[in-house]
């Protein structure tokens, strides 16, 4: 029997702070919106956590790395600019729920207090949600420069086993491509399908 699969987290954040598209003057990120500026909500009240490139020191030096291992000679390829992303936000936060629980209530983050995502970059600590931000932030960045031609979304659903949130790619041909950091995912997602969440959208 296939198991239920929930796409409502969002809505349900903006409903839960009686919001519509905008949550303390900024736009709430959701599937297929814009990432940079905006604010990133829990369907239950917890940290909001803001992108912002013009404040986010810490993002901004992720992106550097991300794009120097993008580059071959002087030139980025393509085609290594998602494996580089993925890398270096493994590589800049350690999956760890306890450790971003410190972060939280260190800078009085919690019950939708607004943090930026660079202070769990400085803290080397994230879980899916902050994964799939940084990912998606980075691609972002990279299609505002021109580097790449393709657009990226965070994702996030839930199930049986609880929510999740990850970084999906599609580009300029239409193939989708999976970013799940927490879950050491990157590909396909025809070549991911069936495999250990449901990134699959309805319809799909």
């Amino acid at each position: 029997m296939e198991r239920t699969v929930n796409w409502d987290k969002t809505a349900r954040g903006k409903q839960r702070t009686d919001s519509d598209e905008m949550f303390q003057g900024r736009p709430i990120i959701g599937r297929d919106k814009p990432i940079n500026g905006g604010v990133y909500l829990g369907e239950h009240a917890r940290e909001a956590i803001v992108v912002d490139f013009a404040k986010d020191k810490s993002l901004q030096e992720l992106y550097r790395k991300a794009k120097i291992r993008a580059t071959v000679g002087n030139t980025i390829a393509r085609e290594l600019v998602l494996k580089s992303v993925y890398d270096v936000v493994k590589e800049a936060m350690r999956p760890s729920a306890e450790g971003v629980d410190a972060v939280v209530k260190q800078f009085n983050a919690q019950n939708d207090q607004k943090i930026l995502l660079g202070c769990f970059i400085d803290a080397g600590v994230g879980v899916c949600r902050h994964h799939a931000l940084a990912c998606a932030a980075l691609l972002e960045r990279f299609k505002a420069e021109k580097l790449i031609r393709g657009s990226p979304s965070v994702d996030r659903n839930s199930n049986y086993l609880g929510g999740h949130a990850w970084c999906r790619y599609t580009n300029s041909i239409g193939e989708v491509y999976i970013l799940d950091v927490s879950q050491e995912k990157i590909g396909r997602l025809k070549d991911l399908s069936g495999d250990t969440w449901p990134y699959r959208r309805p319809g799909e």
